[in-house]
């Protein structure tokens, strides 16, 4: 069975043949690499779309010696195994970062339109050696085109199927909320009459025993409407409305849902909050739900005994951080490497979407911020969110 690069290669039919006559060219193409390489950058400057991701010199440096190595690996001619998962890196991080498609094949014309007339030069005195490498560098362009547009493809479609899962979330969040709203109104009468009752037979000063058990009554009374409560606010869709965020209040009303979870019963809780905090320019309940996700996989991975979950809120310069750390059965190197990955789950069948992360990475980064995670088996996870106090709005509308 042929390797995922063999299979390309033979859809453009690009042959030994040709690829000799790349490394023929290599010094021709070298010679000349820097000038393209500054015309390459002069397009890309031409444009808004863009140029706003040229807007730091260091990124431009990056890019420029990038866009060198990758021409001279091109005419190397070692198209194997890790050029192929470079190529498909590009495309995904290109995907991600919001870089349309159209770019690339703006790249690529411009790769034909300086290097077919250098190489016609060259070779114009051996028509069969010209004829070879012009083809070969037609396939090699169209080789790494492939490549590329499979990986933004196939990120095209998790993205979709993600949209899809995410609907449907939004979906049965919204009739989680029509359901509590409407058994806070079925309920909030007969309980409004049991509290009325209590504070009547206390307002008469009765002995210690019966004092103790109205008031037992009446704060279980206040525990049922503040659980209904919380169960409305939370599933209850709302508009992007940025405002001013404290995330220590999130936190803490994503851990009192996270305390109605039977499995969460066991778990000692240290809580670590910054009282100091300032305040973050954020969208109205994104961020709880970023804080419920993380805390609930830490109670599933310290299910099988009675585990510590510890919270610590802090501001680290001009952010603030929020670690969630457990000491649960941990996550392995390999599958740390996926977790953010839409539909990546390790639980089981039914007990997880594979989403909560990759939904929460996204809340993050629309924030401007990032999501770091640690992990040892056996011995624990670490979520770090990092968040900056503030963002302009150019910085949100490119997320």
């Amino acid at each position: 069975m042929k390797s995922s690069i063999e299979q390309h290669m033979s859809y453009v039919g690009l042959n030994q043949a040709e690829i000799a006559a790349l490394r023929e060219a290599k010094p021709i193409i070298e010679a000349h690499a820097d000038e393209f390489v500054q015309r390459f950058y002069a397009h890309l400057k031409a444009f808004e779309e863009t140029k706003a991701f040229l807007a730091q010199e260091a990124i431009v440096q990056r890019l420029l010696v990038a866009q060198r190595e990758y021409l001279l690996h091109i005419f190397d001619g070692k198209f194997d195994a890790h050029y192929f998962q470079n190529r498909r890196t590009i495309g995904m991080t290109h995907f991600r970062i919001g870089l349309d498609f159209k770019w690339y094949v703006g790249a690529y014309a411009l790769y034909l339109d300086f290097f077919i007339p250098l190489l016609t030069r060259f070779y114009s005195d051996d028509p069969a050696l010209l004829a070879l490498i012009q083809s070969a560098f037609r396939k090699a362009m169209l080789l790494d085109m492939s490549i590329v547009l499979d990986a933004y493809h196939e990120c095209d479609r998790a993205a979709l199927e993600s949209s899809r899962s995410q609907i449907t979330h939004q979906e049965k969040l919204a009739t989680i909320g029509l359901l509590a709203s409407g058994l806070a109104h079925e309920i909030g009468n007969p309980l409004a009459s049991i509290q009325a009752v209590c504070d009547n037979q206390l307002r008469r000063h009765p002995d210690t025993s019966t004092a103790e058990k109205f008031e037992r009554i009446r704060g279980q009374v206040l525990r049922i409407v503040d659980i209904v409560r919380k169960l409305v606010d939370y599933s209850r869709p709302a508009p992007d409305s940025w405002r001013p965020t404290n995330f220590n209040e999130e936190i803490e009303a994503a851990l009192a849902i996270a305390r109605l979870s039977r499995s969460a019963k066991s778990i000692r809780v240290s809580l670590q909050l910054d009282p100091n905090l300032p305040p973050v320019e954020a969208i109205e309940g994104q961020l709880s739900q970023v804080f419920l996700n993380l805390i609930l996989n830490a109670i599933d991975a310290m299910r099988e005994h009675a585990g510590e979950l510890t919270i610590v809120s802090r501001r680290s310069g001009s952010n603030v951080q929020v670690e969630v750390k457990d000491n649960g059965s941990g996550i392995s190197e390999k599958n740390l490497a996926r977790i953010f990955d839409p539909f990546f789950t390790t639980k089981d069948v039914g007990k997880g979407t594979g989403l909560g992360l990759h939904v929460s990475l996204g809340i993050v980064e629309r924030h401007c911020g990032r999501i770091v995670a640690n992990s040892t088996v056996g011995v624990g996870s670490e979520f770090m969110v990092e968040v900056p106090v503030k963002q302009t709005v150019r910085e949100r509308t490119k997320l």
